[in-house]
């Protein structure tokens, strides 16, 4: 033992191979766990600065959320504005076209009996808002069943781009990272 300013350092006469290959595996663990701690510290740190902001944002969009809910009323009044006749013809319309959609999109998925039965309720909704329902009912049927076939396409389409796989470029990084590692442990102990 010898002491250092006032504590006591181990003396080793000369370190071994073994030795040296502990303190690089030691090191190389410790590398790799701080690796692993630093994402994790960096979003905790990103998401303590940004919580007020936040919550500034949660609020609006609540209020945005709330001025799209006002705006759909408007919408089904504006559309009640509109004689009933046309309003029936333009439900049934909607419905028939809407279950057609259906129709081919269950041949295509080869789902054929739940499309088919799906559309025939479409058109019998159609039918019956176009035989007994009011001018208002017409008006907010009309733009729920125009509001679920966008939704619908809209859904469609975004699932149809969607793209599932792991973070390839973390993966690689820390393969290429481990194999460095492993080259440097493994060409210090050659020599």
């Amino acid at each position: 033992m010898r002491v250092v300013s006032g504590t006591v350092a181990p003396v080793y006469e000369r370190p071994g191979y073994r030795t040296l290959l502990g303190r690089i595996r030691e090191n190389v663990r410790t590398y790799i766990r701080k690796q692993l701690e630093l994402p994790r510290q960096e979003i905790a740190e990103i998401l303590a600065a940004n919580k007020r902001a936040a919550m500034w944002l949660g609020v609006a969009a609540g209020l945005g959320f709330m001025t799209l809910i006002t705006l759909v009323f408007l919408i089904v009044a504006l559309v009640a504005l509109i004689p009933r006749e046309w309003l029936g013809v333009l439900v049934l319309a909607l419905a028939v076209g809407t279950a057609f959609a259906l129709f081919v999109l269950g041949v295509r998925a080869r789902a054929i009996v739940p499309a088919f039965i799906g559309g025939i309720v479409l058109i019998a909704v159609g039918v019956a808002a176009f035989l007994w329902l009011p001018q208002l009912v017409l008006a907010a049927l009309l733009l729920t069943i125009a509001l679920a076939v966008g939704t619908g396409a809209m859904g469609f389409g975004g699932y149809s781009r969607l793209e599932l796989h792991g973070p390839t470029r973390t993966i690689k990084s820390m393969k290429e990272t481990v194999q460095w590692a492993k080259q440097r442990l493994l060409g210090r102990s050659a020599s």
